[in-house]
């Protein structure tokens, strides 16, 4: 309160000296007269020095005067940019959001997001972190990243809740496919099985050459889960951490690989292979560290999320 009580007097002074005069500074500011002369008065009293001289042609400012008003410009101008940045913050004119995800938030879901939320802030600027989820719960929890998109991983015991700490907005579902290039013999199969109202079966992906996520990652542990589940024995031929490069590979017919259906709205030389039986789902989780308020504009990008996925 003290602060802005300092602030009311410098301005006092500043409009004192441009306006030469305390009768024409009276009108500018809209106060009263004895009003005026009482911050000037506080100001010098609390800066230990005389700034003005009164003289019959109005004020004059005294040798401290000087450099008080020098300082006192710079201050009030700061103070109306601080002022205008916070507005515009407020009113998504201004202002950045940090988001980090893994290789199916990357490629799948926060270039649909950003794309709507810019629709209407076209001002607002992005910064975009391709990381595994533990990487992005610890980018969270120091502040580098406002917005994370995390997988909840069903094989972590609840004891063991990477989640804590954290606020979470809410979750998008996501289904993981099984893909391949158009000419691998098992599009035809399928096609022809398809006919017959009829789908792959578990034994047909059994010892097939696949390219998948690294050893470690949720992923990695559902599609393991799964294929376990139903019997399958996977060949890795190769592990990546993109998805777009995944894909790249399984069209240069090198393997079948896995991701996610939220990556694939695009590609147009893929072929996603039903497995009968097979169901491999998953959630992101929408979150946010619980010790830090987001900035306006994250958290409105929070809600274009929500609205899209749900």
């Amino acid at each position: 309160m003290q602060e802005l009580q300092d602030i009311y007097r410098l301005q006092a002074f500043v409009t004192v000296v441009q306006e030469g005069s305390l009768s024409a500074a009276v009108n500018k500011l809209h106060i009263t007269q004895p009003a005026l002369s009482a911050r000037l008065k506080l100001l010098e009293e609390g800066l230990g020095c005389a700034l003005l001289t009164r003289t019959a042609r109005g004020v004059r400012l005294t040798s401290m005067g000087k450099l008080v008003y020098g300082i006192s410009v710079d201050i009030l101008k700061r103070m109306n940019q601080l002022h205008t940045t916070v507005r515009n913050h407020l009113e998504l004119r201004e202002g950045f959001v940090h988001l980090g995800g893994g290789a199916t938030a990357v490629a799948g879901v926060f270039p649909d997001a950003i794309s709507e939320f810019r629709k209407k802030h076209p001002q607002i600027q992005f910064t975009l972190h391709e990381k595994d989820s533990a990487t992005v719960i610890e980018a969270l929890h120091d502040g580098s990243v406002d917005v994370g998109l995390i997988t909840r991983n069903p094989f972590v015991a609840p004891n063991e809740d990477p989640l804590i700490g954290l606020k979470v907005h809410g979750e998008i579902l996501d289904t993981l496919e099984i893909i391949s290039a158009p000419e691998n013999p098992l599009v035809q199969m399928s096609m022809s099985l398809e006919k017959q109202g009829k789908s792959l079966l578990p034994i047909h992906i059994n010892r097939q050459p696949m390219i998948l996520f690294e050893s470690g990652s949720a992923i990695h542990d559902i599609i393991e889960m799964e294929f376990r589940r139903l019997g399958i024995r996977f060949r890795t031929v190769m592990t990546l951490r993109s998805t777009q490069s995944m894909i790249k590979m399984v069209e240069k017919n090198i393997g079948l690989s896995v991701v996610s259906s939220h990556s694939l709205r695009n590609e147009k030389n893929i072929n996603v292979l039903k497995v009968q039986g097979l169901k491999m789902e998953r959630s992101i989780l929408i979150c946010s560290s619980s010790e830090r308020e987001l900035a306006p504009a994250a958290a409105e990008f929070i809600n274009v999320l929500l609205k899209i996925y749900n």
